[in-house]
């Protein structure tokens, strides 16, 4: 097993080198990217927000949900990680008003997988359990490992009021 270990002579914002040496491990290169560190550092932040986001791997499983998102989306947020941000969320037409339209998975944070260049931004309604329609702006930006590699999306999401 190979690991990726870095030693720094010194801190960032430190005049002089110390005495002191500091290794910073940066984790199991061997571990596949859906298990790497800087996906579990997002999806931990997000857990933890306050603002309406979540994280979805490469393959659009839920991997991370704050509370809000889950308010907002009409999910419990216990229950849906792991499982496809499509199959958790009830996705309608804008015009037509039926279930998981063809468009679905060209949604912004399952969009921007593919893409991997930018930031994306969709539109998405979604239906609450209890028949209750609400429009939300989502914006989406890819993560990538330090390869480079893309690792999953996190998004930012909101009501459209009015």
């Amino acid at each position: 097993m190979s690991k990726l270990i870095m030693r720094l002579e010194r801190l960032p914002g430190e005049e002089e080198a110390s005495d002191t040496r500091h290794v910073v491990d940066l984790g199991d290169r061997s571990r596949p990217p859906a298990a790497s560190t800087p996906l579990a550092r997002w999806s931990a932040s997000v857990a933890a927000a306050h603002d309406p986001c979540l994280v979805v791997d490469t393959q659009g499983q839920i991997i991370s949900l704050s509370a809000s998102a889950a308010e907002l989306l009409g999910c419990s947020d216990a229950g849906v990680i792991g499982r496809r941000l499509v199959d958790v969320v009830d996705l309608v037409d804008f015009e037509t008003g039926i279930s998981r339209p063809d468009y679905a998975a060209r949604v912004a944070p399952l969009a921007v997988l593919a893409n991997g260049n930018g930031l994306m931004r969709s539109l998405l309604r979604v239906r609450h359990r209890d028949g209750s329609r609400v429009t939300i702006d989502a914006s989406a930006a890819p993560l990538h490992d330090v390869r480079g590699e893309i690792i999953g999306s996190l998004t930012f999401i909101a009501a459209v009021r009015g």
